[in-house]
């Protein structure tokens, strides 16, 4: 290849580093907006709320009675959260546009079309996301726990120990549903 593989080499490696620095800017950028919503009062109320959500429903997956004593002793991590669905869209957007980028060098360098690429590739990236975390949900695995761990890495802002009367407000919605 003559200079013209060169330059389309450069280009393409050029995408990419761009590529990867834009997602590495949208993961700080969400992990910073969420640890500060988290320090107002009545987000963190809201994220004890969702403690006691995740801590309820590992109750009745464990096959556990539903009691206080029962929910408080559980986890309030859960891999099929939707704090792990959004962190997960966000790592398997990266990844596909990248791949885009690799496959499709050219795309990048016209704004309209890599906008328009990147709004086609959603319903993969989301069909893709979602059969993700339902994946991780029935197993329980090396690859599994691995590919949750961002997931249940961000749970440890997005879900707070909840109090005895928010976990039996967990129960009673549970039920409900």
């Amino acid at each position: 290849h003559g200079p013209k593989g060169v330059g389309a080499l450069y280009v393409r490696r050029g995408l990419m580093v761009h590529n990867l620095i834009e997602g590495v800017v949208k993961i700080v950028i969400f992990l910073a907006y969420m640890i500060l919503v988290s320090r107002q009062k009545d987000v963190a109320r809201v994220f004890q709320y969702h403690g006691a959500e995740h801590k309820t429903i590992a109750c009745y997956e464990n096959g556990l009675e539903l009691t206080v004593e029962n929910v408080r002793a559980q986890t309030r991590f859960h891999p099929r959260c939707g704090t792990s669905f959004m962190i997960v869209m966000l790592l398997i957007s990266i990844l596909f546009s990248t791949i885009l980028v690799l496959v499709f060098p050219g795309i990048g360098t016209i704004r309209w079309l890599w906008v328009l690429a990147k709004i086609l590739i959603i319903p993969l990236i989301m069909g893709f996301g979602y059969e993700f975390i339902r994946y991780a949900g029935r197993h329980d695995n090396v690859l599994s726990r691995a590919l949750s761990q961002p997931g249940l890495w961000m749970q440890r802002i997005t879900t707070i120990e909840p109090e005895d009367g928010m976990i039996e407000c967990g129960i009673a919605a549970f039920l409900a549903v």
